[in-house]
């Protein structure tokens, strides 16, 4: 588990973002190989009556239980978000409320340990947090009314998911899979990580879906674009044609449409959109 997510951070859309509306907090040494990281406000935003803000929601091959606090209307909200297989712009309307977000990102292979069930069905899926995990709903949404900083917020998510945590319902053949994937860039056919972990083709997709919600093409594919994304938002010279080989595509126009179809912008415009939510 810990190779893993040292082989691995997937990033946002915006990831130079750190603002009053979106910053990101590692989780404790113990939650690292679970929990890409802890994210939302840093403390309640009140009047935020500026022009709509456009953002983006891209496929960061992780899944997130998002809670909304409206201190104005005494309201709070959970939700479940599964993989994307496509981004989706967002935009964020005028309001004169008193606000918080708090976000736990889970890596795509450990959502499952922290849950009721399993994780079909959870593709592209926005759930009740209640149908993920109705403790870990039921035992942070309260407190997210009384906690006074954003480090408590954190220390009771993490006293939470520390007594869910299952780590019996890992899937060692999943796993595998999944660090193969990650060894070649997304760039190895079903057929050969069928090989790789010693299991049939239509065993490795049950266990996927069960683990992850997805198919092991389609998180393949997933990966390969996450990398390619965190390669091009990195700055410095990136090159189409060297990119091609490296991560398997037959040429430009393939890696550009692609990119295109996952992010819904050529990785130039991605980057300036990027730039833009620093």
């Amino acid at each position: 588990m810990d190779r893993l997510c040292n082989m691995y951070h997937p990033i946002t859309g915006t990831p130079f973002q750190c603002d009053e509306t979106y910053r990101e907090w590692q989780p404790c040494h113990a939650l690292r190989p679970y929990i890409r990281c802890f994210w939302g406000t840093e403390r309640p935003v009140e009047n935020a009556d500026t022009s709509m803000e456009s953002g983006i929601v891209i496929p960061d091959t992780c899944m997130d239980v998002i809670i909304d606090v409206n201190y104005t209307r005494n309201a709070c909200t959970s939700i479940f978000c599964g993989i994307d297989e496509t981004s989706a712009l967002t935009s964020r309307q005028k309001c004169a409320d008193k606000t918080a977000t708090f976000g736990i990102r889970f890596y795509a292979w450990t959502a499952v340990m922290f849950a009721d069930g399993d994780m079909r069905g959870s593709q592209n899926a926005r759930w009740n947090s209640e149908a993920f995990s109705k403790d870990i709903k039921d035992a942070l949404m309260p407190y997210m009314f009384d906690a006074q900083t954003i480090w408590e917020k954190i220390c009771m998510a993490e006293h939470v998911l520390m007594k869910r945590l299952r780590a019996d319902k890992t899937d060692a053949d999943v796993l595998n899979a999944v660090y193969r994937m990650l060894e070649t860039k997304g760039r190895e056919k079903v057929r050969a990580l069928s090989e790789y972990t010693g299991i049939s083709g239509r065993q490795m997709e049950r266990k996927f879906e069960k683990a992850m919600g997805v198919s092991p093409k389609t998180f393949s594919s997933l990966i390969r674009y996450q990398l390619l994304w965190q390669e091009v938002a990195a700055g410095g010279k990136f090159s189409v044609l060297d990119a091609v080989e490296k991560y398997g595509y037959t040429d430009q126009a393939h890696l550009l449409h692609d990119f295109k179809k996952r992010h819904l912008m050529t990785p130039a415009e991605a980057v300036s959109f990027a730039k833009e939510h620093r």
